[in-house]
């Protein structure tokens, strides 16, 4: 629908990213790191870098916090190609602009 309207995928849509949000944003879970440290290697090490400045952690698992900077690489899962999937909502939509 959206490449019919002539609109193009944000970029983190196209890398596999659930949203939008800023790159490394600090809501992010596991998966979402370690794919971030995967495509942005800098981000990654910048957010390490300022959770031990400001001694606080953006992540957690059932054992309390987890540091980037020790973060597993292979912990977590997020897709690395995108997952896209449209409703009946989307069919109505389309219908009611008449792309």
């Amino acid at each position: 629908m959206l490449e019919r309207a002539g609109i193009e995928l944000p970029v983190m849509y196209r890398l596999g990213y659930r949203n939008n949000n800023c790159i490394g944003c600090p809501k992010g879970g596991i998966g979402y790191w370690n794919k971030i440290r995967r495509d942005f290697p800098d981000v990654f090490d910048r957010m390490a870098r300022l959770e031990r400045e400001l001694d606080a952690t953006c992540t957690r698992d059932n054992d309390g916090p987890v540091w980037l900077d020790e973060l597993d690489p292979a912990r977590g899962s997020h897709a690395d190609e995108p997952s896209f999937e449209c409703s009946l909502l989307c069919t109505l939509a389309e219908t009611e602009v008449d792309l």
